[in-house]
């Protein structure tokens, strides 16, 4: 195996590790970048900007989805540091989760009557048409009898 396949395997395993928030270099987790990746794999400095296509297919889009979802309170709230929170930063932490949770759940809420808007307008639109084809029908089996009561 080549050096530079075994380094990516180092650096995709640090990244596994940070994610997972257990590092074996590192002492503190916090927001991820690709320095702390670095230093997590145990290369030199920037060393890991020579593996563009791990920075750019991999690394980049696991920091930015790792550090959209990073709340420093709930992380310690997680961790066994949480004798070092006060009682409002439990609190705080607790509502900031919550917030969040309402927010996700409106979101859920508007899209599932978005969705249910559509169908009902889809449904409409099929029973008008069921409509006009019966109408249609009706109009194409008028039978004229023949009339028997000529003078």
């Amino acid at each position: 195996m080549a050096s530079r396949e075994l380094t990516e395997g180092r650096l995709r395993a640090a990244l596994q590790r940070l994610l997972d928030g257990k590092p074996e270099r590192l002492t503190k987790v916090g927001k991820l970048s690709l320095n702390k990746i670095n230093n997590e794999a145990g290369l030199g400095h920037s060393y890991i900007h020579k593996f563009q296509d791990f920075v750019v297919n991999e690394a980049n889009p696991a920091i930015k989805a790792f550090n959209n979802n990073y709340d420093p309170l709930a992380e310690q709230l997680k961790s066994d540091l949480t004798d070092d929170l006060s009682e409002i930063d439990k609190l705080r932490a607790k509502l900031k989760k919550e917030i969040s949770l309402k927010e996700q759940y409106r979101k859920e809420r508007d899209e599932a009557k978005k969705i249910n808007k559509m169908l009902e307008q889809q449904n409409s639109s099929l029973m008008f048409r069921v409509y006009e084809l019966q109408d249609e029908l009706r109009h194409s089996n008028v039978i004229s009898l023949p009339n028997n009561n000529q003078n």
